[in-house]
């Protein structure tokens, strides 16, 4: 099951291996594509893990796998916006944090305090924008999906009533009858 807010930037990238058992066989270099994993921690440009992708990497970073096998490459696999594309950030910003493996607003709102500090007075004022980017993007979503909702629920009751008009027989009316406009003239009428 794929882990959902890892946090962390993952690559999954095509690698050519030389077999040299199969090299020597067949006195030639004979290369096998492997799939690699690359798994950065956002804002820490020191650390960054690689090694050849195993089943386990596959299912805990599923929706940056398949990403990778729709034939989407390094930063495009990252799940979120990216940098580039948040109004708010500069190109030349974006850069500056991608250089440090942040490449989506939302691994930027979740930096570390250690990792924010790399950016100098700056690197706050960004996280703390980038939450409230998220907050309201969060908010305009819920909002969107409730209106949604609303007007399908409206739609379904002019349905339903529409469905029960047609099917109600027509009854008279429950309840006394009315009083007639002379009751006198209706009572000595009868006698």
């Amino acid at each position: 099951m794929a882990e959902q807010g890892h946090g962390l930037h993952v690559e999954f990238y095509i690698e050519s291996v030389k077999q040299e058992f199969k090299s020597e066989e067949a006195g030639r270099p004979i290369h096998e594509d492997r799939e690699y994993v690359r798994i950065h921690i956002p804002g820490d440009r020191n650390y960054s893990a690689e090694r050849e992708a195993t089943e386990g990497d596959k299912q805990r970073f599923a929706l940056e796998y398949a990403r990778f096998k729709n034939g989407l490459k390094d930063q495009e696999q990252a799940i979120g916006t990216p940098l580039i594309q948040w109004p708010a950030m500069t190109r030349s910003m974006a850069k500056d944090f991608s250089s440090v493996n942040v490449h989506t607003v939302e691994q930027l709102a979740n930096l570390s305090d250690t990792s924010i500090q790399a950016f100098g007075l700056g690197g706050r004022e960004w996280v703390t924008k980038a939450k409230a980017f998220l907050e309201v993007s969060n908010n305009t979503a819920a909002a969107q999906k409730y209106a949604t909702e609303n007007e399908e629920l409206k739609l379904r009751i002019a349905q339903l009533e529409k469905q029960f008009a047609e099917l109600a027989p027509d009854k008279p009316k429950l309840g006394r009858p009315r009083k007639p406009e002379n009751a006198v003239h209706e009572l000595t009428e009868a006698l």
